[in-house]
């Protein structure tokens, strides 16, 4: 019997969640068995609830980006982030790019979708305890994701632990381990 991955990321609304009260993005992975979730049907609601509030949070942006005179329409965002893929800030950073309002994504992020930026918007993220939460009772194993990128991982690891977090990711996509003793001795 095989395993597979279902890659979920939840990134906290400012102010709001696991950290020291600063909002930052925190990614957890699930991993389900080959079997598939134990209550599918509470899973498929709420990750339904966040792609309708991924649409919703796009049009705010596209709106805002609008009134700073720079146009953009939903189905060119659309167009960049695939059939199926509920788009987020990187698809509307892109089509900034195509567009020629900014020179490269990173501008697109640093002058006008940073957190709390003129174009940025929220969705219907929820906070990451809620997310271990509902990995854990739809039978799926939590993982934190690259927890070197935090802020202040050993508050968040607390935090995701307390509520039933089963692992943190020590390896990078290079391969090299980042603070695995330091991580390991954490949890």
């Amino acid at each position: 019997m095989g395993s597979s991955l279902l890659r979920l990321s939840w990134t906290e609304p400012t102010g709001m969640g696991v950290d020291s009260g600063k909002g930052e993005p925190v990614h957890i992975l699930a991993y389900y068995g080959s079997c598939g979730p134990t209550n599918f049907a509470e899973l498929e609601e709420r990750l339904a609830r966040i792609r309708d509030g991924r649409y919703l949070r796009v049009q705010t942006m596209l709106q805002k980006l609008k009134a700073l005179k720079m146009p953009l329409k939903s189905e060119h965002v659309a167009r960049i982030a695939g059939d199926g893929v509920a788009p987020g800030r990187l698809h509307v950073a892109r089509a900034m790019v195509e567009a020629r309002y900014v020179d490269t994504v990173k501008q697109a992020f640093s002058k006008y979708l940073y957190d709390g930026g003129p174009a940025y918007a929220t969705g219907a993220e929820i906070l990451a305890e809620e997310a271990v939460q509902l990995i854990c009772r739809t039978g799926g194993v939590a993982i934190l994701a690259h927890p070197w990128g935090l802020k202040n991982p050993v508050s968040v690891v607390r935090k995701l632990k307390a509520v039933g977090l089963h692992g943190i990711e020590v390896y990078r996509s290079d391969g090299k381990a980042v603070g695995k003793v330091f991580y390991v001795q954490m949890f």
